[in-house]
């Protein structure tokens, strides 16, 4: 393709997607979704400012947003609701952040005059906004602290949170407050071990075992500790009781398999029934591939050990002083390793096992890995269980 006709087909294009925009436009406007055109528009002209088709959409898009939007702000005032002080914020964000796109857009022009954008200074209405917003939620969440209750705590600890997001300035101890709502919102646990096989066990796997973050959880409201604090009031206990560690003894385990296949191994004349080389048309020797039968032997070998820890775990309620929940567990450790040789033929060998033939035999794991790792899996299986009870 020559330069011009590649000229004349990329302005053929830029026409049609530009069309085509305009028309998606028009199409958001008619359905009542300014927010798309308005979108779309200010997508498409940013790159270019020529289709005056599109700048009109993109006006008309805008003033209506603008419109809808302030005739809701009017409605939910009038309605003199705290619950709308949100909704009434966040409206107004949304027509300054249109505005600060429509500045960034000027100036657009339709028939060689500036689109009239007209750009309203909502910055006190916004700083109204945010104020009524953020008392409503400080006042909220200090009424629900009062109450004593952990579920209005945890409601207190989200207001918080959401003041801190909108307003993190609006009093200088919040910080201090979402902590407070924090811990009076969550259920205190203690942790106890009863340990069995401490000469199997090691502190490094013992601190593992009780170190419970939030982030091990599904419910963030729960606090673990691993050591009594006198000057907390705790909820719960979770008694860990490790009864045993079973071990199996290392075993090499094994399987031959045979293999044979027909491949080709050369080339042979091919003769008459007279003992004598065959010709072709040409009067050549006629030659055929040379097929022999191969065999070989794969000796597979499977190294496998395992371990495992066995106890129980119990919840008691501290409030009620009653067990809450109990259950058998069982953490649990496997190594196992597959490697083969083989003698024979390498030809006759399926492709399957080629990659087991690339593998070696390794050393067994020593018996405190499988403790290790017999405690990690004794670990998510307690905190799932754990996670599944109402506390």
């Amino acid at each position: 393709m020559n330069l011009k006709k590649y000229l004349y087909l990329s302005v053929i294009l830029f026409i049609i997607g530009a069309c085509s925009a305009s028309k998606k436009a028009e199409k958001s406007l008619e359905s009542g979704n300014y927010d798309q055109a308005f979108d779309l528009g200010f997508t498409e002209l940013s790159k270019d400012k020529s289709d005056e088709k599109l700048i009109r959409a993109f006006k008309q898009a805008y003033d209506k947003a603008n419109e809808r939007d302030l005739r809701q702000i009017d409605e939910l005032k009038k309605a003199n609701n705290a619950e709308n002080l949100k909704r009434i914020y966040a409206l107004y964000e949304k027509i300054d952040a249109r505005q600060y796109q429509v500045i960034k857009l000027k100036p657009l022009y339709i028939g060689g005059n500036e689109a009239d954008l007209k750009v309203t200074d909502y910055s006190n209405e916004i700083a109204t906004a945010k104020a009524n917003y953020s008392k409503f939620l400080y006042d909220a969440a200090n009424a629900k602290m009062k109450t004593g209750n952990k579920l209005d705590a945890r409601e207190a600890f989200k207001l918080y949170s959401d003041l801190e997001f909108v307003n993190p300035g609006y009093v200088s101890n919040l910080p201090d407050l979402i902590a407070k709502a924090k811990m009076k919102g969550s259920s205190i646990i203690l942790l106890k071990l009863d340990n069995k096989i401490a000469n199997q066990t090691t502190d490094e796997d013992l601190k593992e075992l009780t170190r419970i973050s939030e982030s091990n959880m599904n419910n963030p409201w729960l606090i673990f500790h691993d050591k009594k604090d006198k000057k907390v009031t705790y909820d719960h206990e979770v008694i860990v009781l490790l009864n045993k560690f079973v071990v199996t003894p290392q075993q090499v385990n094994s399987q031959v398999v045979p293999q044979q296949a027909r491949v080709k191994d050369g080339w042979e004349y091919i003769y008459d029934a007279k003992g004598n080389v065959m010709k072709d048309s040409l009067g050549n020797d006629m030659k055929r591939d040379k097929i022999i039968t191969v065999q070989a032997e794969i000796n597979i070998f499977q190294q496998v050990k395992s371990g495992a820890v066995e106890g129980n775990v119990a919840i008691k309620n501290l409030k009620t002083n009653s067990q809450t929940a109990t259950t058998p567990m069982a953490g649990e450790a496997k190594f196992e390793n597959q490697y083969a040789l083989y003698r024979g033929d390498q030809r006759a060998i399926e492709q399957k096992y080629y990659e087991v033939l690339q593998k070696k035999e390794v050393p067994f794991p020593p018996d405190n890995e499988f403790v290790k790792y017999s405690l990690s899996d004794f670990k998510a299986k307690m905190l799932d269980f754990i996670n599944q009870q109402q506390l």
